[in-house]
């Protein structure tokens, strides 16, 4: 109990002497912390400005004149109005043209060439070039039919009836073949308290 009041202590007094720091008093009074705040940041976008004092909408400016320089550096040339979205518009279209495979963007690329992805991905899914309606669903339901034939095994498939599945996982888990209710159970209590025997 003494040690953590000391430890509260020790912190309460470390977070005092951060605050005294930081406002540059000894009496801490209620919102001092956020002035000092608003008074270093309007000090620093003076000091941006080449001002002694913050004046209304220094902010402003400054923030344009970051962005100007920005838009600049990505440009390469002096800044001129419009030159972001030209800059934008143009590597957008660089980029869609890399994608598509083409030299210089022309507009419906990256319409045709998503389009084309999935007719492929399709065509390769479905084992086909044209594709008719109920394809997909006709292919899942095959490789459906051919994991339950792997899983159950040629002739368990035949004749397979709702829930063989679950049968034959639980088959597995508990180790007995001729899965009976209550088995997991016995293998999972076996598992916990088998080694225990007496």
């Amino acid at each position: 109990m003494e040690l953590s009041e000391v430890i509260k202590l020790a912190v309460v007094e470390d977070i005092k002497k951060n605050t005294r720091d930081f406002i540059g008093k000894e009496e801490y009074k209620v919102g001092d912390i956020t002035k000092e705040i608003d008074s270093r940041v309007k000090s620093e976008i003076a000091s941006m400005r080449g001002n002694e004092e913050y004046q209304l909408g220094d902010l402003i400016v400054v923030v344009d004149n970051m962005a100007k320089d920005m838009t600049e550096e990505l440009t390469g040339k002096p800044y001129e109005t419009g030159d972001l979205s030209k800059e934008l518009d143009t590597r957008v279209k660089s980029a869609v043209a890399d994608y598509c495979g083409n030299d210089e963007y022309q507009f419906g690329d990256l319409s045709k060439e998503i389009d084309s992805r999935v007719k492929n991905r399709v065509s390769e899914y479905i084992g086909k070039d044209d594709y008719e309606f109920g394809d997909i669903s006709k292919q899942i339901e095959s490789q459906r039919r051919e994991w339950v034939k792997g899983y159950l095994g040629e002739d368990a498939a035949k004749e397979y009836e709702f829930g063989d599945i679950t049968k034959k996982a639980l088959a597995k888990f508990s180790g007995n073949d001729d899965y009976q209710f209550g088995d997991v159970t016995k293998k999972l209590m076996g598992n916990i308290f088998g080694g225990k025997r007496k």
